[in-house]
């Protein structure tokens, strides 16, 4: 080789901004050759990274190092290119990662095989990936209060609806029934036929604002749910006289209260959907527990639509994101499937801690 090209190599090689080396085929790796930025990357001179072989050992971060060496020594067993990142402990202390990478050139039988690499100082990346990981921890956190506090306040929903349901079949109820009674023994001892007719008006106006509470009553919180359970609430608002509806029950055990609430909300806001919008005549659900979870299907034949809707909504409609949002928060999921002309299906899944109580036989 020409001087002048023995001195276009070394400015190409010190030019580089990482650390060219060689190191010999052996357990040490003794260090043969190492280029001059070694003392930029590292503070060594040199010679002192070359004329000690522990040297490179010794600066290895102590939690990286055995990993390192085990790798390492799998490369010198095998030949395979030597590839890893890990700490390097500068001469000031410092924490330097590295990307060091290796080839083993095999000589002949004048030239033994030596190891050329490359090591890289990748330590700014290294600390940006750090302040992601740590922004993500952040985010993950804040993603996991949230979901607790709207979970509390679901449940604090759901027990207010208990409540009022409650206050509403104890008293109102109660009260305006004895007043039909009242109403319709009266009319029928009216004699004036005109009287008659206002008291049995009377009494409809009650059996009617009667009627309208024990609706209300059921979308509050209805009795079935936690007196029998969850497929006889459905079957109470579905209706078992409409042949257009069908449940296929293969629950073998009762989910607990809060799972048979949150799974009686998204069937019920699937079936008004289906009834109300779809033009179905047929309505399909389907229970079951399956691999630590309960499964609900509700699926119609109705028109169907586009499902690209449900991430931006019309104002007012609200309905299938707040069911997908219910079944998130439970840690469960949510998945709508439909297109126009084609029916809907909405099958939801919520995580079992526990098997909450047998069903009745």
């Amino acid at each position: 080789m020409s001087g002048v090209s023995v001195l276009t190599y070394r400015h190409l090689v010190e030019g580089i901004p990482a650390v060219l080396y060689v190191d010999a085929h052996e357990d040490r790796s003794s260090n043969l050759y190492a280029s001059p930025q070694i003392e930029a990357l590292l503070g060594f001179t040199v010679e002192q990274w070359r004329l000690d072989p522990a040297l490179w050992v010794d600066r290895i971060h102590e939690d990286d190092r055995e990993r390192v060496l085990e790798e390492q020594r799998e490369s010198l067993r095998t030949g395979e290119p030597f590839r890893t990142e890990y700490r390097l402990l500068a001469a000031d202390g410092r924490e330097v990662w590295i990307r060091d990478e290796a080839v083993l050139v095999r000589g002949d039988e004048q030239h033994p095989p030596f190891w050329r690499g490359v090591m890289t100082d990748i330590t700014g990346t290294k600390r940006v990936e750090d302040r992601l990981r740590r922004s993500m921890d952040v985010l993950r956190r804040t993603m996991e209060d949230r979901r607790q506090l709207l979970l509390r306040l679901d449940d604090a929903r759901a027990e207010e609806r208990r409540r009022i349901a409650s206050d509403i079949h104890d008293d109102p109820i109660q009260v305006m029934s004895a007043a039909d009674i009242r109403a319709q023994t009266l009319a029928h001892r009216i004699e004036d036929p005109e009287l008659r007719q206002e008291a049995e008006e009377l009494g409809d106006v009650i059996r009617s604002s009667v009627e309208r509470l024990r609706h209300l009553l059921f979308d509050l919180r209805p009795p079935a749910l936690d007196r029998e359970g969850l497929v006889p609430a459905l079957r109470a608002y579905l209706g078992d006289e409409d042949p257009a509806l069908e449940i296929e029950d293969s629950l073998s055990f009762e989910p607990p209260s809060e799972l048979r609430a949150i799974l009686f909300r998204i069937a019920q806001e699937a079936i008004a959907n289906a009834r109300k919008h779809a033009s179905a005549t047929r309505i399909q659900v389907s229970i079951a527990a399956t691999d630590g979870c309960v499964r609900l299907v509700i699926a119609d034949d109705g028109v169907g639509f586009d499902v690209g809707v449900i991430e931006s909504p019309e104002p007012g409609h609200i309905g299938l994101p707040t069911m997908i949002e219910r079944a998130h928060l439970a840690g469960g999921g949510c998945e709508v499937r439909s297109e126009p002309g084609r029916g809907t299906s909405v099958s939801a899944w919520l995580p079992l801690a526990e098997r909450s109580s047998a069903k009745a036989g």
